[in-house]
Formats: structure tokens, sequence, C-alpha cells
């Protein structure tokens, strides 16, 4: 029997602007806090790899206003009826997290850790829970099968349950 791969997905920090106004916001205090508690890599003992596949969920456009309507409206949606290049992101964050070999820390979008629930729980919606930041969902991975272990939400903020 195959051993199971645990993945522990976390939610960025908190941001200085919404995702709704700025594309890449710098962090805020809060979020710098946040950072310090969500341990650093040379605790983990480990090297730092940005996967590119699990980064974000892309939008239509980088205009913060454009992509924010698109990110509300998206929100509410089913992935099935969503347009093919976002059901492409999904898959490729699946297929990054197939891959997963150890045990391994990612820090990531909301929107991708639903990705990930989802496809573990057949939910079809594509925000199918509201993780906050710096909450942790943990998956076990077991051949190309995904678990939903643990959920550690911390208090639900205003913005978490904006969809």
């Amino acid at each position: 029997m195959e051993q199971p791969v645990r993945i522990y997905l976390v939610c960025h920090v908190s941001t200085v602007e919404s995702w709704r106004t700025a594309l890449d916001a710098p962090l805020s205090e809060s979020g710098r806090r946040q950072a310090d508690k969500v341990a650093p890599a040379t605790l983990w003992q480990t090297d730092v790899h940005v996967e590119p596949r699990i980064t974000k969920i892309l939008a239509p456009s980088s205009d913060p206003k454009i992509r924010g309507e698109w990110l509300m409206q998206t929100s509410a949606a089913k992935w099935s009826a969503r347009e093919p290049k976002f059901k492409e992101c999904r898959d490729n964050v699946l297929s990054a997290l197939s891959k997963v070999i150890e045990e391994t820390v990612m820090v990531t979008h909301c929107m991708v850790v639903n990705a990930v629930v989802g496809a573990a729980t057949g939910d079809d919606q594509v925000i199918c829970f509201h993780p906050d930041d710096t909450d942790t969902t943990v998956i076990d991975k077991i051949g190309g099968r995904f678990n939903v272990i643990d959920y550690s939400l911390e208090e639900i903020s205003d913005a978490a349950l904006v969809t």
C-alpha cells in the first residue's frame, strides 16, 4: 500500500490592498506579523522553491478593477462553467501537487487552495470554503488522489467571507 504524502497548503499573508484594487500589493503590518509566524525555510531545513503552477489562478486582465470584478463572478461560479483557460490553471495546480513526493509546505492563494479541496471532495464550486490569511489546509496525496485531512482555520475575517 502506498504511503500518503502530506501537503500543507497555507494561504498567503495580508497585504496593504485588496485583490480587488491591486495586482501585487506589498505586505501590510499585519501581513509582516503573519509572515513572522509562518516558519521560515531555515526551520523547515529546506530550500525555498517557487512553483509557478501553484502561485495563483490567472485572471483575464491585470487591470485591478476588471480583475476584481472577474474574481467576484468567478468565486460564485462552478469550475465546470468557467472558460477552458481557467480550468487549465486548476488542472496545472493539481498536476503540480500530484508530483509532490515528500512532505511539503506550499504558500499560495485562497483560490488555489479551493481548487485542491474541491478536487479532493468532489465539490465543483470554485470557492467551496473560506480560508483566511495564513490558514493551513492539510492534504494527503495517495497515488493520484487528494484527501483533506484537516483545516486549521483561525478566526475568519470579514474579507474571507466575501465571495
